[in-house]
């Protein structure tokens, strides 16, 4: 008889249940960890993205608005024509509704000129010409109906705009357009009486700008009634020129010495808009403000004020903020009353600078102001 062959008992091979959930758990734990990792990664690249392009496009804006307020005033540069008040056709034919004020720069001109923006921002109207002529004026020595009788005809072309202003603006100024020119006149579209022609070339500058849902926007006062406010939803009119500028303050720098010498004061810086002649003539430059915001909404606070304590105090401020002042109890950037509000989510960009009226201070000094 044989004998029984010995049993052995053999090991399983393979991983059991209590490794497996082992496993299991340690792979999720990496999956949850680099996940966090991505996560962080993005939301700090789409914070720095967002910072650059708020960055971008605000200096962008900060540059245009630059150029057209350095020139500011030109073809106008003449204290018989501050203080002024013109009005002129569309190309539909229609009058604007509200005459602007005939200066360089108007900061918070009357809403029926520019239709109030969003809450605690400013407004801007900005006049210029592109003349290649004087920007004294020429003298009418005599007037019959259409036709002017000037001392240079020859710094007049057809299609330019002109202003005809008497020695003292009694009532509105209009905006004519040449028609004709010869050796010794001009002739214009509907011969407004004066004493003085003054031309601002064939394409001159009335530019509106304002914050509007929390976009810089421009309106060209040439092309459309900017101060109808059942314009300011249209993109068409009310263009925008860079997204998520949530601010815009300015301030004039004004002469305020007796007398005058050309130069802002230290006390000249207000919001305060001249009356006179003189008052616009004293005015040589404006403080000027853009707050840029990131679209990026942030989970904690990032912009801090005095109720964050102790977190440092980083909110938007400029240099002018006793005067025009960024934050306020409306607004994009406010109300600052609680450590924890939304607009304390976002981060911004302050652009400043202050803006020479060039062709004012070439005016020198106006006698009598």
């Amino acid at each position: 008889m044989l004998p029984m062959p010995k049993l052995f008992n053999r090991p399983t091979a393979g991983f059991g249940l209590v490794e497996v959930m082992v496993s299991l758990a340690i792979g999720m734990i990496a999956v949850i960890i680099m996940l966090q990792v991505f996560a962080l990664s993005e939301q700090r690249k789409r914070t720095t993205t967002g910072g650059g392009d708020a960055q971008s496009t605000a200096a962008i804006a900060l540059n245009q608005l630059q150029s057209d307020v350095g020139q500011a005033g030109y073809g106008i540069s003449a204290v018989g024509l501050f203080n002024c008040n013109l009005t002129w056709k569309l190309p539909s034919g229609t009058s604007i509704a509200t005459a602007i004020p005939l200066a360089p720069v108007t900061v918070n001109p009357a809403t029926s000129i520019i239709p109030a923006g969003d809450a605690n921002t400013d407004t801007l109207l900005v006049v210029y010409g592109n003349t290649n002529g004087q920007p004294q004026g020429n003298p009418i020595n005599a007037q019959a109906s259409t036709v002017d009788t000037v001392q240079m005809p020859s710094a007049f072309a057809v299609g330019d705009r002109v202003i005809a202003a008497p020695a003292v603006c009694s009532a509105n100024l209009v905006l004519d357009r040449i028609t004709a020119t010869a050796a010794t006149t001009v002739t214009v579209g509907t011969g407004a009486a004066g004493s003085t022609l003054y031309n601002l070339g064939p394409t001159p500058s009335m530019l509106a700008y304002a914050i509007r849902g929390g976009n810089l926007t421009v309106c060209d006062y040439q092309a459309n009634d900017c101060g109808l406010s059942a314009n300011t939803s249209d993109p068409s009119i009310w263009a925008p020129i860079a997204n998520n500028v949530v601010s815009m303050r300015a301030v004039y720098w004004r002469d305020t010495s007796a007398p005058m010498d050309g130069i802002p004061d230290a006390n000249g810086h207000d919001q305060s808009t001249p009356t006179t002649a003189c008052g616009w003539a004293r005015l040589s430059a404006v403080g000027l403000v853009l707050v840029a915001r990131s679209a990026q909404f942030e989970k904690g606070i990032v912009t801090a004020t005095a109720l964050n304590s102790p977190i440092p105090v980083n909110a938007p401020t400029w240099s002018e903020n006793a005067t025009a002042s960024i934050i306020a109890a409306t607004g994009t950037l406010g109300p600052n009353t609680a450590a924890d509000e939304p607009w304390k989510h976002y981060r911004y960009k302050v652009f400043e600078t202050v803006i020479p009226i060039r062709n004012v201070g070439w005016m020198g000094v106006t006698q009598g102001c």
